[in-house]
């Protein structure tokens, strides 16, 4: 019998029959896996289970008392939730029917990131495709961020539907009509609209770090996020310089407003003059600060040809990008002070790429330490420097 031991969960796949004839055995072998694969959740994965039988259900019931914990039952057919419904089970398991496939056959796309990528389903409807190796848990916590965000007030696209893509989840999103990217809405026309669209960006973000959240809300800490990164680098890095990414992230001011936490021009869509939010997948509340690691990020990674790809933006643009976006959320045109904050946020571009294989974890090995062998050439020689910076933070917010 398959089954995959990952992320603190343990899914089981479901095949063919349960019945009088092969409960017992399948007792056996589900006890076997559980016992040799601990995990903090157990799933078992009914796509492939045709019919189960009251022998079948005994078992499930044996494997709940045996496991000592909540089962999961995902993916089952209309019929074999009908079972488990008509039996009381749904009430005793979380029991979860098969997504529906939408194909993407012929679906333009519009937009793109390293998780993901956007396609238009139809003129009101957008599909966002997840790459196969990100877990579902970071898929589900989307869909309920972007959910509070939009009661929060933000306006963000309102997702109704978890679905499966050829091998990949996806999350159909709707009232997204005539939409693009804000990255390509801001190349339009050889950019003629470029400081209208940024004034609209900006607008948007300050009123993101107006809005209060808290973890009463359903939100998560930003802060706290970042800090689990840095602990899931451990292995990467020597204990001091895990030290030194615990110490800078702890001395960022407390807040509890809306972070996005991956704000840019391909995260975001243009539709009839207003911006759009649609990548909720780490939002939280936090210091403002985390929002504008991305932007210089983006201004300082060397990896020119993915940052353009995803932004929808040539690298002039981006450059053009961060610094009209710092003028209209600071308001302010005075070179002096707009070169303090960009020296910040320099130091928290550093500090985002050496905890950024954990916001991706789906990245190959190679993507893993070339990250990590950055980290050593541009934040930890300048750790004080760093420091120095979080420690500038009270003057702008």
């Amino acid at each position: 019998m398959d089954f995959i031991n990952a992320n603190g969960e343990l899914t089981i796949f479901l095949e063919g029959r349960i019945d009088a004839n092969n409960a017992v055995d399948a007792e056996k072998i589900f006890k076997a896996i559980i016992t040799e694969n601990p995990a903090d959740k157990i799933i078992f994965d009914a796509d492939r289970l045709v019919y189960i039988a009251s022998a079948g259900l005994r078992t499930l019931m044996k494997i709940r008392k045996f496991a000592k914990k909540n089962i999961a039952i995902e993916n089952t057919s209309n019929e074999v939730y009908e079972i488990f419904e008509m039996t009381g089970f749904t009430r005793m398991f979380e029991v979860k029917k098969k997504l529906r496939e939408v194909s993407i056959d012929g679906c333009p796309q519009v937009g793109t990131g390293l998780s993901s990528k956007v396609y238009r389903l139809d003129p009101e409807t957008i599909v966002k495709v997840y790459e196969k190796d990100v877990p579902l848990y970071k898929i589900t916590r989307e869909i309920d961020l972007a959910k509070k965000s939009f009661l929060a007030g933000l306006p963000t696209a309102i997702s109704f539907d978890l679905v499966k893509c050829g091998g990949a989840y996806g999350v159909v999103f709707e009232m997204i009509a005539d939409a693009v990217t804000v990255g390509d809405a801001l190349m339009a026309e050889g950019g003629a609209h470029f400081e209208e669209i940024m004034k609209k960006f900006a607008a948007l973000m300050r009123q993101m770090h107006g809005t209060k959240v808290d973890a009463a809300a359903g939100f998560p800490s930003i802060k706290g996020t970042w800090l689990d990164w840095a602990d899931g680098m451990k292995k990467y890095y020597t204990a001091s310089e895990s030290d030194m990414l615990h110490e800078i992230i702890s001395a960022v001011p407390e807040r509890e407003t809306i972070v996005h936490c991956d704000f840019h021009a391909g995260n975001t869509l243009y539709q009839e003059g207003e911006v759009v939010v649609i990548d909720m997948a780490d939002v939280g509340y936090a210091h403002p600060v985390f929002d504008f690691a991305a932007g210089a990020f983006h201004v300082l990674n060397s990896d020119k040809n993915y940052i353009q790809s995803s932004l929808s933006l040539s690298q002039e643009y981006i450059v053009r990008f961060f610094d009209q976006l710092l003028a209209n959320y600071f308001q302010t045109e005075d070179k002096a002070e707009l070169d303090a904050l960009k020296e910040i946020f320099k130091a928290f571009a550093y500090l985002r790429g050496a905890v950024f294989p954990m916001k991706h974890v789906q990245i190959s090995e190679d993507r893993r330490l070339f990250f990590v062998e950055t980290a050593r050439k541009t934040l930890f020689p300048n750790f004080k420097w760093a420091l120095a910076q979080v420690q500038q933070l009270e003057k702008f917010f």
